[in-house]
This record gives C-alpha cells, sequence and structure tokens, in this order.
C-alpha cells in the first residue's frame, strides 16, 4: 500500500496579506486529510516591499535578493506555526509544499515565486518541494493555474457540469465536464479582488485592504458604459488555456479605469468592479462548460464577499452557485491543502499539472525537492 505522509501547504496570493499554512494526511491522490490551519499575516512593511516588487522599478535585483531570504524566514515561521496549533512536533512533519510569493508572471515566459526554500528546509528541519510552476512552462505551458488537478479529484461529478471558482486575486475557474473520464479545461478568467481591493485602499489611504461583506458594492449602482469597456478588455478575448496576474489587472488598469470614469470614485466603482467579476466568470464558465455550469463551487477570499456571490447567482441562473464549505471544504485554505498535496506527489514522482489547464505539451512532476539532512520519504 502507498504511505501516507504527514505534509505541510503553504501558500500567498497576489493580495500578498499572508501566508496560508495547513497541515494535512495524504497520499497525493485520495482527499487530504486536514489537521490542522494557521493564517500568518505578513508584517506591514514586507507587505509594501512585495506590492512594491510586483511593480517593475530600479533596483530590483538586491530587494529581490534581499525579500526572498526574509519570505522564506516567514514562510519557515508559518509552517512552525501550523505545527504548533495542530499540536504535532515538527519532527514528525515528512516534507513542506511552498508556493512561495508571486512578485511576476509573464505567461509563456516565465513565473516567479520567492520565499527562499532552503532557508524554509533549514529553520524547520522538513524536507521541503518549491518551484512548482518552472517544469509546467519548460513543457510549453504557461505555469498556471495549477490547481485544476486537484479540483478533479475533488469535485468531480459525473453527469454534471462543474466549474470551480478560485476567487483570490485573480479568479481562476476549472472545468470538469459531465463525462467521468472528459478532458479538464482550466484558466484564469480575470480578476477577482484585486481591483475591488485596490480600489478600497486608494479610496481610505491604505485603512482599508477590501469591500468588507461587499457593503460598498451593495450601495453601489453598475455604470453599464464602464462595465462595457472593462468587458472589453483585450485579455478576455484569449482563448483558454490562459492565465494573467496584477501586470493586466493592476494598478495600472484601476488607473486608467478611474481616469476615464471619474464619477466612480466611490460606491458605484464597487458596484461596477464587482459586476466586472462576476460577468467575467460567466463569460468563461459557459464558455468552458457550454450552455454553462450545472454547479459553480467558490473557494478562496471572495467566496466569502455577498456582493460578489449575489452577482454570480444573477449572472449565471439556473446554476447552484456555493462555497466549497458546503461541501466540506474550507474555502480559505484550498490553495495550501493543494500545495502539500502537490509536495506528496512529487516524492511520489506523480504529475501535478494538466495540459488543458495550462496549455503544456504533457503533464509534468512539478517542483524541486530542497533537502534539510533527515531522511527522504520511499514509497
Amino acid at each position: 500500500m502507498t504511505a501516507f505522509l504527514t505534509a505541510i501547504g503553504l501558500m500567498s496570493g497576489t493580495s500578498a496579506d499572508a501566508i496560508d499554512a495547513v497541515l494535512v494526511r495524504t497520499d497525493g491522490e485520495g482527499i487530504p486529510e486536514t489537521l490542522g490551519f494557521h493564517s500568518h499575516p505578513y508584517p506591514p512593511d514586507v507587505r509594501r516591499d512585495v506590492l512594491a516588487l510586483i511593480d517593475p522599478g530600479p533596483g530590483e535585483l538586491d530587494r529581490l535578493g534581499d525579500l526572498n531570504r526574509r519570505l522564506g524566514d516567514l514562510f519557515a515561521l508559518a509552517a512552525l506555526a501550523v505545527c504548533d496549533r495542530a499540536g504535532v512536533d515538527p519532527t514528525r512533519v515528512d516534507v513542506i509544499g511552498s508556493h512561495g510569493q508571486t512578485v511576476r508572471h509573464r505567461p509563456g515566459r516565465f513565473s516567479m515565486q520567492i520565499g527562499d526554500p532552503f532557508r524554509i528546509a533549514a529553520r524547520t528541519g522538513i524536507l521541503t518541494v518549491a518551484d512548482f510552476r518552472p517544469a509546467d512552462l519548460a513543457r510549453g505551458g504557461e505555469g498556471a493555474p495549477l490547481a485544476p488537478r486537484f479540483h478533479d479529484a475533488l469535485f468531480r461529478r459525473p453527469g454534471r457540469r462543474v466549474g470551480v471558482l478560485n476567487l483570490g486575486g485573480i479568479a481562476n475557474l476549472t472545468a470538469l465536464p459531465a463525462a467521468a473520464d472528459g478532458p479538464v479545461v482550466a484558466g484564469d478568467t480575470g480578476p477577482a479582488n484585486t481591483l475591488i481591493d485596490l480600489l478600497a485602499e486608494r479610496l481610505s489611504d491604505g485603512a482599508q485592504r477590501c469591500d468588507l461583506d461587499g457593503r460598498r458594492a451593495r450601495r453601489g449602482a453598475v455604470d453599464p458604459l464602464a462595465l462595457a469597456w472593462l468587458l472589453a478588455h483585450p485579455y478576455l478575448k484569449q482563448p483558454f488555456p490562459k492565465s494573467t496576474g496584477r501586470e493586466d489587472f493592476g494598478p495600472r488598469l484601476l488607473e486608467e479605469f478611474l481616469a476615464r470614469f471619474p464619477g466612480l470614485a466611490g460606491d458605484d466603482g464597487f458596484a461596477t468592479l464587482t459586476a466586472f467579476t462576476a460577468a467575467s466568470v460567466a463569460v468563461a464558465a459557459r464558455l468552458l462548460l457550454p450552455p454553462g455550469p450545472d454547479h459553480l463551487i467558490i473557494c478562496g477570499g471572495g467566496a466569502r464577499n455577498p456582493a460578489l456571490m449575489d452577482a454570480l447567482v444573477r449572472e449565471l441562473p439556473g446554476c447552484r452557485v456555493e462555497e466549497s464549505d458546503a461541501l466540506g471544504v474550507d474555502a480559505g485554505s484550498l490553495e495550501a491543502r493543494f500545495f502539500a498535496w502537490f509536495a506528496v506527489r512529487t516524492l511520489r514522482g506523480l504529475p501535478s499539472s494538466l495540459p488543458g489547464a495550462t496549455g503544456a505539451r504533457e503533464p509534468a512532476v512539478l517542483g524541486a525537492i530542497h533537502p534539510a539532512g533527515r531522511y527522504v520519504p520511499k514509497f
């Protein structure tokens, strides 16, 4: 029988506000058992430096090297903290899977995540798997999205067209067809929370990082001309599979949006940007699961935004839209879980990417192994 390992998954998304750390037991094939979860906030200076590095600027190489070191230590602390919270001795953990912090994503060229895995392994004493995207890029893929194989293992329902939607900074959709053996197609649909969060920070001078509970969007009205302008974004016309990031849907786009529609620097802006996220998701869902999904399962931080959830329901009438929590899968920790799952697959020599999600020629075993001086599990 295949051994079950104790694994930690570490993940920080495009919002760069915290490191999610989850502790699981898994064989890298079935649904993992969650033993503990911890969200480790970024100190304000770290978040500031991460966001500054995402946008091109002077002195990048030195800033990159320094931040890679600092984040390696912070990711290690997050791993040790989830062990403490779960009451598990770190010496009992077999492997860490660390996605790191994305600071630049250039689809088809390179994708850079930082958070030095050598430092994680050294500080925790736990074998660490990191750098999950380059193996897919080397096979002609975009290196993203990586979640679809895990989504397939958790959520495929033969006979039903199921979409799994992660609403982080960027929205990515996994399309699981009704046929039990049908191919999985996936990709980033556009923004999820990024533009909404940027508007909240801008209008509050950094005091508010999001539209809490979608309150401002609920008070506002959607501007149809501004929404049409947003939906004309060239990324939305690109074929799947595809991926994007803050480079397309970040500060520059928000500044152009507000310059064109200055009256939307308030509640109506939140309403319009929320409608944009929902509409761009719906366009992709109907395209990938024609004539539309029967069931849309939502995970990520956007699942906690009632205004966004309501907008998705309106955009996809007849589709059952619900958080993954309703199916027993915590929406907030899902991404960290699949990097723990991937790490075990890496040790087993199993592929984790899917060509239908990234456009690669073939699936790949993802990640590089960084020893910590302890025994590497054998299968």
